[in-house]
């Protein structure tokens, strides 16, 4: 930017010494400082995405012309042949950054949410925690993809005994992070690499964009990132999908680490006193299942404590419910929108011409 700003001010000079008569068939002076400011944003896009290729190719430990090695969402290095033939994936969001890269799948899990258009008529093996392992069998894959959770990483063994190759992957823990990883690993197994520039990177350019703006601002606001259904409440530490990105802004979460039990935990028990305690400039609350009854039970549980109306967030009218689609499934190629959707909450204009910042 210091190297536009002499630019820019070259030229401006310039044109104070000519004064406002120009060589027939001269360029203007706006138009010099667009076509620099034009140059200038392009380098500087180069630049963050050949910053961004570099730490993705750290993901990848080692790589033959059939064979990629990197480490799995359990930790553990993991070797897979190239260009599977018939794969299985087991979670929706991950099918659909599978996709995203390129890739197919023979079959999935129940569901429609994070589901691509082409994967809605493949094989349904059960629900997410309920996987059929006799009809995923059935299928012969080359390759299964799942999710870390018990219910599906205790078929390991089984496919180790069937000769299938499989992999554990975390999408849950800092999921914008591992949105951009697991992405950059598909295509290199897929030898889609192309795929990841052109699909992947402009969604992560315009996210940096967001944070980098974010940055502008001094102040560090506080957030509450409530988790609800019908039945609990729960709230998000900085290692969920949303209260990474929440980070990612300069707002900070009012769990702290001596609140998180277990490491990398995305969720922890919910406490009012705790809420009242911390007096959050904003809350964030997403649900699970019926909206209506989440609302029901937050009106219940919270909104009918006096205290609740004390709050600096319920005062300022900073109480927002997120839509389902980019904040509770998985947003993927769409993380720009939930990025901007965020902005336009802490970043926007208050009644008193001051940033939310």
């Amino acid at each position: 930017m210091k190297k536009l700003s002499l630019v820019l001010a070259g030229i401006l000079m310039c044109a104070s010494l000519v004064g406002c008569s120009q060589p027939k068939g001269s360029v203007d002076v706006e138009t010099q400082i667009e076509q620099v400011q034009e140059h200038e944003n392009i380098q500087e896009s180069k630049s963050v995405q050949e910053e961004h290729e570099k730490g993705y190719e750290k993901l990848i430990l080692a790589e033959t012309d059939t064979t990629v090695t990197f480490v799995d969402g359990e930790g553990n290095e993991k070797t897979l042949t190239k260009k599977p033939e018939r794969t299985v994936v087991l979670l929706n969001s991950i099918l659909d950054l599978w996709y995203l890269v390129g890739g197919e799948s023979v079959a999935r899990v129940s569901g429609e949410s994070n589901v691509p258009p082409e994967a809605m008529n493949i094989t349904d093996l059960g629900s997410f925690n309920k996987v059929s392992i006799e009809a995923l069998l059935a299928l012969e894959p080359d390759l299964v993809l799942m999710h870390t959770t018990n219910s599906q990483t205790q078929f390991a063994d089984i496919l180790d005994q069937n000769g299938i190759e499989w992999v554990v992957i975390d999408a849950s823990t800092k999921a914008y992070s591992a949105f951009q990883n697991n992405a950059y690993i598909f295509s290199k197994i897929l030898g889609t690499e192309d795929l990841f520039e052109e699909k992947v990177m402009p969604v992560v350019e315009k996210c940096e964009g967001i944070i980098e703006r974010a940055k502008e601002n001094k102040e560090h606001p506080s957030v509450a990132v409530l988790y609800s259904t019908s039945k609990e409440i729960k709230v998000d530490t900085d290692d969920s999908s949303i209260g990474e990105m929440t980070s990612l802004l300069g707002v900070e979460n009012i769990v702290k680490p001596e609140d998180i039990v277990v490491e990398g935990e995305t969720r922890v028990a919910f406490s009012f006193e705790k809420l009242i305690e911390a007096d959050p400039d904003y809350i964030l609350i997403s649900t699970m299942g019926d909206v209506e009854g989440v609302k029901a039970k937050i009106a219940k549980d919270l909104e009918s404590n006096p205290a609740w109306n004390a709050l600096t967030a319920v005062q300022n009218d900073e109480v927002h419910y997120l839509p389902k689609d980019l904040f509770v499934y998985k947003p993927n190629a769409r993380y720009d929108e939930a990025f901007a959707y965020l902005e336009e909450i802490f970043l926007r204009k208050k009644p008193n011409n001051e940033n939310g910042f």
